[in-house]
């Protein structure tokens, strides 16, 4: 969907002077981070909800970036308006912690994956649980339709973010008021799921990094499991 940037920069602008609303702060960082995107998509979100029920920005989106002919890479941009349930606590951090997402997916598949991300954005808000690096959500059905994985696995952006385990990286923005950051939500199969209960994330994600060293796969709906 084709938008005026201007006028779309605008409003963020505005949102974040009237309502405190991080959004614009997010967009900066992409255009750093990613430049501009090949396009922005709104998906729908929570059907009937009130401005007073909206848990994610009103002006959220997803921003398609296509620099790889193999896969899409797709940002959500408003995902961090609230605060994510029980962070404080787990944080030790009266700003507690906010969250976008990426996910790559397939040319084909960028409108079904931009709406499971807009679900995504919504979902700690909506079950008011606490979601983070290591978590799986189950989806419940094939993430695109005739793909054999029905769950999502979330964790930091290491293979976009070069410098994230460095000062200020760009999967991050961190100021005295607030803390934003990026986490990456990968597609899994159930095997992969039960691999990660018993054997934990860093199990998990070496053989994710052995597999990229041969084939990257991710955003293949139809990639075999790596357990």
């Amino acid at each position: 969907m084709t938008f005026d940037l201007t006028q779309f920069r605008a409003a963020l602008d505005a949102a974040y002077v009237h309502d405190d609303d991080p959004t614009a702060l997010v967009f900066d960082r992409y255009l750093r981070w990613k430049g501009a995107p090949s396009f922005i998509a709104r998906p729908v979100l929570a059907e009937g909800a009130a401005p007073a029920e909206t848990f994610v920005s009103p002006h959220f989106a997803v921003l398609a970036y296509q620099a790889n002919p193999l896969y899409t890479t797709l940002c959500t941009l408003g995902a961090s308006y609230g605060v994510i349930p029980f962070s404080r606590a787990s944080f030790g951090d009266e700003r507690g912690v906010r969250y976008e997402y990426i996910m790559h997916a397939a040319r084909a598949n960028e409108q079904q994956a931009a709406e499971l991300l807009a679900l995504v954005a919504e979902y700690p808000f909506v079950h008011n649980i606490e979601i983070g690096p290591g978590y799986i959500l189950p989806v419940g059905e094939p993430i695109v339709p005739g793909s054999p994985m029905e769950y999502l696995y979330f964790t930091y952006p290491y293979l976009d973010d070069g410098r994230l385990y460095e000062s200020n990286p760009w999967g991050e923005i961190e100021r005295p008021e607030l803390l934003i950051q990026v986490l990456w939500v990968l597609p899994i199969y159930r095997s992969e799921a039960q691999f990660i209960r018993t054997a934990g994330m860093e199990a998990f994600e070496e053989r994710l990094q052995e597999r990229h060293s041969q084939i990257y796969d991710a955003y293949d709906p139809m990639r075999l499991p790596v357990v």
